[in-house]
C-alpha cells in the first residue's frame, strides 16, 4: 500500500486541550522513544505511565502537532474507524518550561536555573512522520514562545549516546553546555542551549 505523506498545510501546532487523550499522548511518546529504547537507553518518556504524563504536562505548557484524521489515515497512521475526518490526530508533542528538577537550586542542571533560560522536554514525533518537518514546526513554536517571554536562551536535555539526535540539535544551532545525571536514566544527559538573541 502507498501512503500519501502530509504536506505542511495538514499540520498545525496548538496547546494540548483538556479534551485531548493523555493515553494517546503517552502512546506517542513510547513510539517516538522506541529508537532510544532499542539502543539500550531508558529515557523516562519511553516508558512513563499516563499518570506520569499527566503530572508532567501539568507543570508547564504542553504543545502538540496535530493533523486531520483523514490526512493521518492517508499517511498510514492508526486512526479509529469512527473518527471524524476533520478531527485532530496528535502526531507530535513538546513540553515547554517543565520544572522537572522540582525547582530546588541544588538539583537539576545549573544552566536550567538561569532566569533568562527556557527549556523544553518530552519532544516526540510519530516515527512514520519523523524527518518530514513536524519536529521543526514544534521547535520553531517553542523558540517563538521563549522569545515572547523575553528569554535569551532555549535549552534541552538529551541522551548523549544518541549521537544522531545530538547532531540534529547542533544543526539547529544548539551548543553543548554541560552534562547532567538525572538519576532516573541509565545514561549521562547532554545539556544543550541555543541563543535567541538576534535570532528572528
Amino acid at each position: 500500500m502507498i501512503f500519501t505523506m502530509p504536506t505542511d498545510e495538514h499540520i498545525r501546532v496548538r496547546r494540548l486541550s483538556p479534551t485531548d487523550s493523555v493515553v494517546e499522548l503517552t502512546g506517542l511518546l513510547h513510539r517516538a522513544y522506541a529508537k532510544q529504547t532499542a539502543m539500550g537507553l531508558h529515557a523516562l518518556a519511553s516508558h512513563q505511565a499516563p499518570e506520569v504524563t499527566r503530572k508532567r504536562i501539568s507543570k508547564g505548557e504542553c504543545f502538540v502537532a496535530v493533523m486531520p484524521a483523514e490526512a493521518a489515515r492517508a499517511a498510514g497512521l492508526d486512526v479509529p474507524a469512527d473518527a471524524a475526518p476533520d478531527s485532530d490526530r496528535i502526531v507530535g508533542t513538546i513540553m515547554f518550561q517543565e520544572p522537572s528538577w522540582g525547582g530546588a537550586p541544588e538539583s537539576g542542571p545549573r544552566w536550567f536555573h538561569r532566569p533568562d533560560v527556557a527549556n523544553f522536554s518530552m519532544f516526540a514525533v510519530e516515527p512514520r512522520l519523523q524527518g518530514r518537518g513536524v519536529g521543526v514546526l514544534l521547535l520553531d513554536h517553542v523558540e517563538k514562545r521563549a522569545r515572547e517571554l523575553g528569554m535569551r536562551e532555549l535549552a534541552l536535555s538529551t541522551a548523549e549516546p544518541d549521537t544522531k539526535l545530538v547532531q540534529f540539535y547542533r544543526n539547529r544551532g544548539f551548543r553543548d553546555v554541560e552534562r547532567h545525571d538525572w538519576g532516573v536514566t541509565n545514561y549521562l544527559s547532554l545539556i544543550m542551549s541555543k541563543s535567541l538573541v538576534g535570532d528572528a
